[in-house]
């Protein structure tokens, strides 16, 4: 049995209990279109709020239940857990597979779309590649930085293109729609730090997020103090931040979950960087480290109190990438950087009892190649 046919069964298996049967592509589009109505129902208000220096949130709260016949606020969605890419095969979180024909030396992320769509970031050649929910080729698009930003939703997934412009592909839609630049000083290309949909983006100079791109432009993003966002939780309401390195924190910066609609910071700590949320929006991961490799992957409650760590056994066994199997397990590559084996694990929020899902094989240089590719 090869890792392929290993890393299908063992996600297939361990994803009976968290998702629900594999939907077919028409009820995925469905799916798709009313989640975008939901966000749409929202940008009114974004607009609105932009006037008063403050973004909200594109998914808002409802009130209270009671007597007066309102009914409470839905709880906040799930999103999918992660794909992985590995030696040509796609992995989907409910253990089906799909051929993909690229090497994972010339990958540096992937994302898949609620339609299927699976849009692949390439470092050789620099461009972004969207294949079918079959895996095969349908386009590539000449990008300005081989990266891809995708929505918290999965219905959207934007890039900088070649002529420093905007593309924003939406499930569903054949084409990517075209928004205007990012500004900044001379030739330099902006950056993207989260879609809130297909038609909102937060962009920034790669520091310090700063504006809310649509198509009529970009409008100054005015908050409580200067940060990066990093990710948006599935309900919108919370944004995971990343603060301007300091003297005394001049690596990464302190990390922190800030609340758009009241425009304040909720919490915070400085030992943490890239929080990840969860696909239920409960939990955060957290990678530390340097060239690809990371000591350990380290989850968090909304409080930004430790859940649990995963640190893999072994002086020189370190993570390459990590993403959420389902809201209550991590998936982790592993690699051994000095006898280049690589493995694929499960690991449970306390980051104890890790189940191997593809047993160790060999491998790459971990510095530039990672030999599991887990999806944005």
């Amino acid at each position: 049995m090869n890792d392929e046919t290993l890393l299908s069964t063992e996600l297939s298996r361990r994803a009976e209990d968290v998702l629900a049967p594999p939907l077919s592509f028409e009820s995925v589009r469905g799916r798709a279109d009313a989640i975008r109505r939901r966000r749409r129902g929202g940008a009114a208000a974004v607009a609105a709020v932009v006037a008063l220096a403050v973004i909200v949130p594109t998914v808002l709260s409802g009130g209270s239940g009671g007597s007066d016949g309102i009914e409470p606020a839905p709880a906040p969605p799930t999103a999918p857990g992660s794909s992985v890419l590995h030696d040509g095969t796609l992995t989907l979180p409910d253990g089906e597979t799909v051929p993909v024909d690229v090497d994972n030396a010339d990958v540096s992320q992937v994302g898949v779309l609620t339609d299927g769509r699976i849009v692949v970031a390439m470092m050789d050649p620099t461009a972004v590649r969207v294949y079918g929910p079959d895996g095969s080729l349908e386009e590539q698009y000449p990008v300005e930085t081989n990266a891809i930003t995708m929505s918290a939703a999965d219905d959207a997934v934007a890039w900088v293109a070649e002529d420093l412009s905007v593309r924003v592909l939406a499930s569903g839609v054949a084409e990517p729609a075209t928004l205007p630049g990012i500004p900044m000083p001379g030739q330099a290309s902006g950056g993207i730090d989260a879609v809130l949909d297909p038609q909102h983006l937060l962009v920034g100079d790669h520091t310090t997020t700063t504006g809310l791109l649509t198509a009529d432009g970009v409008a100054d993003l005015t908050t409580s103090e200067p940060f990066r966002v990093i990710d948006v939780s599935p309900g919108g309401d919370l944004w995971s931040v990343a603060f301007v390195p300091t003297v005394d924190h001049e690596q990464y910066g302190c990390s922190g979950l800030y609340d758009p609609e009241a425009d304040e910071v909720v919490a915070q700590r400085c030992d943490t960087p890239g929080l990840r949320f969860s696909p239920d929006g409960k939990h955060l991961l957290s990678l530390a480290g340097d060239n690809n490799m990371y000591g350990e992957a380290t989850t968090f409650d909304l409080d930004l109190q430790p859940a649990g760590t995963f640190a893999p056994e072994g002086e020189t066994v370190v993570v390459s990438r990590a993403g959420w199997a389902d809201p209550t397990h991590l998936v982790v590559g592993v690699t051994d950087w000095q006898t280049g084996r690589w493995s694929l694990v499960r690991v449970g929020l306390d980051g104890s009892d890790p189940e191997v899902v593809v047993p160790e094989g060999p491998g790459r240089n971990p510095e530039t190649i990672a030999e599991f590719v887990v999806s944005e």
